[in-house]
């Protein structure tokens, strides 16, 4: 019998599991020059949003309705979105999955750094002397087994198979409510977890097509749960429209169990259940429009949310999430609520989950990263160190990734300083939050300032700039609920601002209005009234009125202007969507959750005038809004725009990295993101009068890097020729690097 060679593949990194966590670690680790090792069990990379899982990658904007409002992620999720987006526009409607996959394979097998092994199972860790000596996979298709060593290891394996094989202190369970002072948590602490999911695929076939229900699979009928879901009580409903459907995530299991070792238990009673419910969908009679319908996909393995969860330096807790403390080793960010499903999932007679609001963006510290006792261990994903309550919230995909590119990008420092990750956090945390900052990832108050080479004599010009009005109305929208539009200010006080009103009685009508400010910079809450008066609206009235302000910037930066008044008072809007200035509906019971209606309120004449959009808010270290919109618009045109930086003497460049607007205030998109810059070119000039161009046409990604190394650059002209139908082109910022020897670029915490 021939037996098995070990084969011995050598690497700076190894990251174990391939699915969004573990993704954005690899090519982290990989673009700052690591030789890395990606180890996935399954045949596809994504994991819970892969093809065979078919999750949305959600985050911190959850679902658009983030108070931060500005909240996606940036760095390697936004890049991953908005690529998954361009060659897979139907990813959001749980259609053409397989071409998901494709992208996520496609950008690791664009980096040259990254060596790929799939459907490899990690099935042992060997330790010296405290320390990860090498993980053994094994490849049973192709009968070959590996050892893969490196200096640092990264678990994103979900269930933390290396970890738990190495001896890391891990977590299972709810914490109990003292332990943390979390009142969310339970009286005393158990064992329970989230639980189990497996999705399923509903299709259209345009001819009626019987289903009967296999030997199996339960009758739902005669389920102890079965009135409640007919009922469609405690979150657990049918959807009106099955055609399509993608599944049910309250068809949940097992957290009452083991997950691991019970994990093929769960999985057949989840297929007895998904089967069963297909059976009362076709075969009840209580659907309309099911008779054409198939069953097209049943996911093969379940989507799993919860179980062993690993011992940092830090442990994330419910009051890190709401309370917002300052970490000085912020690494990444957080934003969907804590999301707490029941632990028996749909034999739970409570609700199916608890939707617990979490106050916007919040920063997740690198000390939840790494391990407290294995030195060289990292980890990102759903297995970071949180408590139950505090993981609710972290779990969801795109958290996940960000904190994958975090310690991807942690391993070059531990590689380049031959250190380990604690020692980070002592010596290199400014360092590793600028490489972070640099590709794009999203830390909430840390402020990228402009290199003082370049920073001295730079002058900034564009061919235009935005006024800070909206004031072209197309339909007036009743006041019987209330209103708020929220202005961003810049100057020490705002004195008054003219909205339109309509009032369509024949007697007078009172306006009430009230000015609020807010707390915290990346937050749109109403938190502190500035001000209350009320207007009298004459009969018939239709014009502009002027409201009073007078009040200083509060500490936010920005003025909540609250409208109310009855269903025969108007406030005229429009569709346009101006960066900074928010509209939503003002709910007093909860003024904290932000509730869009996807139209702006019109404004004009704001007094004193701000230069909102000047071109110099481009290099002021801010790649999003936060308080203030912190970027450059032009104004309205159907043409070419241009924005220019000259410099006072030659300057030697290594990049010229471009952020552009890409509507961050969604958590997903089905249409291509209007404002976004999709072609441009980049004009150097050199201190001998000659010139580069760099053309760029098709691009659709938020962050644009153009390597340019370059000597004697005296200007740099960006021409901005068409966007994806935005009548304007907005730029947050124009990031500027010296070759190293030269470069003084550093990281300011706000």
């Amino acid at each position: 019998m021939e037996v098995i060679t070990m084969e011995l593949i050598k690497a700076d990194v190894t990251v174990v599991g391939g699915g969004i966590a573990g993704l954005c670690a690899a090519i982290a680790a990989a673009r700052q020059g690591l030789q890395v090792s990606l180890i996935n069990d399954r045949p596809v990379l994504g994991g819970n949003a892969s093809s065979e899982v078919r999750v949305h990658i959600n985050g911190s904007a959850y679902l658009g309705n983030s108070p931060s409002y500005y909240a996606r992620e940036g760095g390697l999720v936004e890049e991953l979105k908005l690529r998954i987006f361009h060659y897979n526009p139907l990813y959001n409607k749980k259609l053409m999955l397989s071409l998901s996959d494709t992208v996520l394979l496609d950008m690791v097998y664009d980096e040259p750094n990254i060596s790929l092994f799939l459907n490899t199972c990690v099935h042992e860790t060997g330790m010296e002397n405290g320390r990860i000596k090498w993980v053994e996979g094994l490849q049973l298709a192709s009968e070959r087994k590996f050892r893969f060593e490196s200096r640092t290891y990264i678990d994103c394996s979900g269930d933390g198979v290396v970890g738990y094989q190495a001896g890391a202190l891990f977590r299972w369970g709810r914490e109990a409510r003292h332990e943390y002072k979390e009142d969310l948590a339970p009286e005393v602490a158990d064992h329970y977890t989230m639980g189990d999911t497996i999705l399923f695929q509903a299709r259209d076939v345009e001819y009626s097509v019987p289903y009967k229900r296999p030997g199996f699979a339960y009758d739902i009928t005669k389920l102890d749960f079965f009135d409640s879901i007919r009922k469609g009580l405690n979150h657990r409903a049918f959807p009106r429209k099955i055609n399509g459907l993608g599944g049910l995530w309250w068809l949940e299991y097992g957290g009452h169990m083991d997950v691991i070792a019970n994990n093929e238990d769960i999985a057949l009673e989840l297929r007895k259940l998904v089967y069963g419910i297909w059976d009362y969908i076709k075969n009840s009679g209580e659907f309309d429009d099911v008779d054409n319908l198939i069953l097209d996909y049943v996911c093969p393995i379940p989507g799993k949310r919860e179980s062993r969860r690993f011992i940092g330096d830090h442990m994330l807790s419910q009051n890190d999430l709401t309370t917002k403390p300052h970490f000085e080793d912020a690494v990444s960010v957080g934003g969907w609520y804590m999301d707490l499903h029941a632990a028996k999932g749909i034999y739970d007679e409570g609700p199916a989950t608890a939707w617990n609001f979490v106050p916007g963006l919040y920063n997740i510290p690198f000390r939840s990263l790494f391990s407290q006792n294995i030195p060289n261990l990292m980890f990102a994903g759903r297995n970071i160190s949180a408590t139950h309550v505090a993981f609710g919230s972290t779990r969801v995909m795109a958290t996940c990734g960000c904190m994958g590119q975090a310690v991807g990008t942690a391993a070059s420092l531990c590689m380049k300083y031959e250190i380990d990750p604690a020692a980070i956090v002592e010596s290199h945390m400014g360092e590793l939050q600028a490489l972070l900052l640099r590709d794009g990832q999203t830390i909430v108050g840390l402020q990228e300032e402009l290199d003082p080479y370049f920073a001295e004599g730079l002058q900034i010009r564009a061919s235009s700039q935005r006024s800070y009005a909206n004031p072209h109305p197309t339909e007036a929208l009743p006041l019987e609920k209330g209103l708020c539009l929220v202005l961003p200010i810049q100057t020490s006080v705002a004195e008054s601002v003219q909205i339109k009103i309509k009032n369509i009685s024949e007697h007078s009508e009172t306006l009430h209005v009230k000015l609020f400010g807010g707390e915290r910079k990346e937050n749109y809450i109403p938190s502190c009234e500035l001000k209350d008066y009320r207007l009298a609206i004459a009969a018939g009235h239709d014009d502009w009125i002027t409201l009073d302000m007078g009040c200083e910037k509060p500490a936010d930066d920005k003025i909540y202007i609250v409208l109310e008044g009855t269903a025969r008072l108007a406030v005229y809007v429009n569709e346009e969507k101006i960066t900074g200035a928010v509209s939503f509906h003002y709910k007093p019971e909860a003024p904290s959750r932000l509730k869009k209606f996807n139209q702006s309120i019109c404004f004009k004449d704001l007094l004193p005038p701000q230069n909102m959009y000047n071109p110099e808010n481009v290099v002021n270290g801010y790649s999003r809004p936060y308080g203030l919109p912190n970027g450059w618009i032009s104004e309205r045109t159907e043409g070419r725009e241009w924005l220019e930086l000259s410099f006072a003497s030659p300057k030697s460049l290594d990049e010229i990295h471009l952020v552009f607007n890409s509507q961050l205030d969604l958590e997903h998109f089905d249409d291509p993101i209007e404002s976004l810059i999709q072609d441009y070119d980049v004009i150097l000039t050199f201190e001998d009068g000659t010139e580069r161009e760099i053309v760029i046409r098709g691009n659709y990604l938020t962050l644009n890097k153009h390597k340019v190394d370059a000597q004697g650059v005296t200007r740099i002209r960006f021409d901005f020729c068409a966007t994806f139908g935005s009548p304007y082109h907005e730029v947050f910022a124009v990031k500027l690097f010296a070759p190293t020897t030269i470069s003084e670029g550093q990281v300011k915490s706000q």
